[in-house]
């Protein structure tokens, strides 16, 4: 098991290292090392770029990774459903939605252009609050409700609901403006500053800080909820904390860096079928360090730099890479089982 941990991080410093030396302008490999370990090198530009252009980019891939592999681990364990992701309380639905009404509404003679306050929120601006419009509602009902099962269903219509107000946007806009408002949904770490990072790297620290917190009544949570509270654990509690902490990180993710789908859903299955163990102790740290491989490396491939030469959707690779992973360990598994 710690081979295979010692393996993970080999691998995703790989990934850094690589990310940050590809690009339009190659850097050499020694030369990024050097800049990372704050070293002097002979080129100033081989520094800025490093520095200011790519390296926020991939800090952002890895922390959004990590937070989302993890935050799909708490949502499986908590609603009990191995398809459960960060993204199941519809709150990356408000997100795209908010970025809808201003990529669509505002531009040109868009309906909404003579709102200024509206064109000044900005696309990651108006993200947010659609987020967060959502957030309130998803976490009130949890608040009152208690049942995670309830709050699922609640979280699913809030998704389509904002689903279905997008589509009606769309249907009636202009089609010149639908490529923006496709390339946000599609999910993308290139376009990530410093200071818009800081903002990422608080809502991870949340979930990643949380997790550590919340791994032990996770795994008495694995026997049901009358178990764990046979034990002292406060299961309401836990539940709310999961769900707000996640909630929080899935429409901040999503502002910033698009709907990154698919890593929340496929990283913890990856991690309990290669350790196999449901440990949560042992499943949530690897869980973040494989969803931190699955985007740096569908970054990689993405931006350009791995098998094609042109940018491709985050959302695409993800899926295209890891679905035949998942199907293979899932499958493996059942053949054990069955041996």
């Amino acid at each position: 098991m710690a081979g295979l941990f010692a393996l993970l991080v080999v691998l995703v410093l790989g990934a850094v290292v690589v990310l940050v030396a590809q690009g339009s302008i190659a850097v050499p490999i020694g030369d990024v090392l050097r800049i990372l370990t704050g070293q002097d090198v002979e080129s100033p530009v081989s520094r800025t770029i490093v520095l200011d252009a790519r390296l926020p980019k991939v800090v952002a891939g890895l922390l959004a990774g990590a937070a989302l592999a993890v935050g799909g681990a708490q949502m499986q364990t908590l609603f009990r459903n191995p398809l459960a992701d960060p993204f199941v309380l519809g709150v990356s639905s408000g997100a795209i939605l908010g970025a809808a009404v201003v990529i669509l509404g505002t531009s040109g003679v868009g309906w909404l252009s003579g709102l200024g306050v509206v064109s000044q929120l900005g696309v990651t601006g108006a993200a947010v609050a659609g987020a967060g419009g959502v957030l309130l509602i998803a976490l009130g009902i949890a608040r009152r409700v208690g049942d995670p099962v309830v709050v699922l269903v609640v979280g699913v219509m809030l998704g389509y609901l904002a689903g279905a107000v997008v589509d009606m946007l769309v249907y009636y806009t202009d089609p010149d403006r639908l490529q923006a408002l496709a390339t946000f949904t599609r999910g993308s770490v290139r376009n990530v500053t410093w200071n818009e990072l800081q903002v990422v790297a608080a809502s991870c620290a949340v979930v990643l800080g949380l997790s550590v917190f919340l791994a032990q009544p996770l795994n008495a949570l694995l026997l049901g909820d009358r178990y764990a509270g046979s034990l002292g654990i406060n299961v309401r509690r836990v539940h709310f904390l999961s769900l707000a902490g996640v909630a929080v990180l899935s429409g901040i993710t999503t502002a910033y860096c698009g709907a990154i789908g698919f890593v929340g859903l496929a990283a913890p299955h990856l991690a309990r079928g290669l350790l196999r163990t449901a440990d949560h102790r042992v499943v949530l740290p690897a869980s973040a360090l494989i969803g931190a491989v699955i985007v740096l490396v569908a970054e990689y491939v993405a931006g350009g730099n791995g098998l094609t030469r042109t940018s491709l959707p985050l959302n695409s690779v993800t899926a295209f890479v890891g679905a035949p992973v998942i199907l293979w360990v899932l499958l493996s598994g059942r053949a054990r089982r069955q041996a």
